[in-house]
């Protein structure tokens, strides 16, 4: 009997990662409120264990293995004959991330953001492989620690970790009352929350060109040793880059911006098929929550309403995972809009020519029913098209296959490249 304890665990991945690891072996989820009697019972053979009970059980082992030891904090629990034996693979889930990522701590400032159990792990290999300084700032820092608003004036940091729920799904939108800017000296930040993929913490660093992790890679690399410890095997490393593909490419939506008519409802359709995405049109979503049509809205409302009521079905979807959704074409006029589509997506930009767009007909198109508005929209947003976007493509062509092609080499090239 294998599993994870903890509670709130509906989101959580290992389920999926040790069963594609040890598909003959079930993995269950205990969410329990009480871990006494689950404990004291020893019915399992081996279990991960997580939030908030990852001091909490240590009291019921017979021994505490290696770096479990120094942090007072176990993951993973074998039971042998009924011994159990607790152990920590965070740590090496975590100092795998950032050697994958070409990350570095020796003679590195450092700061850690936040000062619970996570952010030991963090100190511990810092020390471990000789950061230069480490600063741990919170909101209730303890001694020898610093207030967050600390953090402007500790300008000589090189990474930043951060270690605090801050940004975390439901709660997106939160961030720090600080930004990244492009005169510090940061080259990486590592973030551990995991969803959103990108929290805003990361995308800032995206646009300043830094190096931005998240927790997924450590996530699953952790689970991949914690199996090796409950099934007494090991395996490659390129397996925890295989799941940690996998996993990102299922949670990642697919998103299709452009003008009004360049086929983005259409592609999402297709490219939904290709990676088993359901399909959201954000538009129809708004007429459905709305129970009004689009021309209506813009009639009787005007368009700054409607693109309230658009900025609101956004941060709806965007919040979701394994999405391919289509975008009304003025989504790109918030930026706040893009913002929320990146924490969870690739963004894609159909760039359909103005001498080809110009030959459709725009019916049902509010702000197209003067064709020479079609011009002014062109020129007007192309360029907020091409900053928002991830992907590019060239709708030259009107070739289905070919167009579908590039847009699936497109995507393996980007999460290659940028998110591995």
């Amino acid at each position: 009997m294998f599993g994870l304890l903890g509670k709130k665990l509906s989101h959580s991945f290992s389920k999926t990662i040790h069963e594609s690891l040890q598909n003959e072996h079930k993995y269950n989820l205990y969410e329990l409120d009480s871990i006494d009697s689950f404990l004291k019972e020893r019915q399992f053979k081996a279990i991960n264990v997580t939030i908030p009970y990852k001091e909490d059980v240590i009291p019921y082992l017979d021994n505490v293995e290696g770096v479990a030891k120094v942090l007072g904090n176990v993951n993973t629990i074998v039971n042998t004959n009924g011994t159990l034996t607790g152990y920590n693979t965070d740590y090496d889930g975590l100092k795998f991330t950032l050697s994958h990522n070409g990350i570095s701590l020796k003679d590195k400032v450092v700061i850690i953001l936040g000062n619970g159990s996570t952010s030991r792990t963090i100190q511990h290999l810092c020390k471990a492989n000789l950061a230069k300084k480490i600063y741990v700032l919170a909101r209730n820092p303890k001694h020898g620690e610093y207030h967050l608003d600390a953090f402007e004036t500790l300008n000589t940091a090189q990474i930043i970790f951060n270690a605090t729920p801050v940004g975390m799904f439901p709660n997106n939108t939160d961030s720090f009352d600080f930004d990244l800017n492009s005169e510090s000296s940061i080259e990486a930040v590592v973030d551990l929350v995991y969803n959103p993929l990108h929290s805003k913490l990361l995308l800032q660093a995206r646009k300043l060109n830094l190096k931005a992790v998240n927790g997924l890679m450590m996530l699953v690399h952790q689970a991949v040793l914690a199996s090796e410890y409950f099934h007494n095997t090991k395996y490659p490393a390129s397996k925890t880059i295989d799941i940690y593909k996998t996993l990102l490419l299922q949670e990642l939506n697919i998103v299709f911006i452009g003008m009004p008519m360049s086929g983005k409802t259409h592609y999402a359709k297709l490219i939904s098929k290709l990676y088993k995405k359901e399909v959201i049109d954000l538009d129809k979503a708004l007429v459905l929550a709305e129970g009004i049509q689009i021309d209506t809205i813009f009639k009787n409302y005007g368009e700054n309403h409607f693109r309230l009521l658009e900025s609101k079905i956004v941060d709806k979807y965007a919040k979701q995972h394994n999405k391919a959704i289509s975008t009304g074409g003025g989504v790109i006029l918030n930026p706040d809009n893009i913002e929320l589509l990146k924490q969870n997506g690739i963004i894609i930009f159909l760039d359909v020519p103005f001498e080809i767009l110009k030959s459709f007909n725009p019916k049902n198109r509010p702000l197209l029913q003067n064709k020479d508005n079609l011009k002014k929209l062109f020129d007007y947003r192309h360029n907020l098209y091409v900053d928002s976007c991830d992907i590019r493509i060239i709708k030259k062509s009107l070739n289905e296959d070919l167009i579908i092609k590039r847009i699936e080499a497109e995507i393996d090239e980007y999460i290659n490249i940028k998110w591995t």
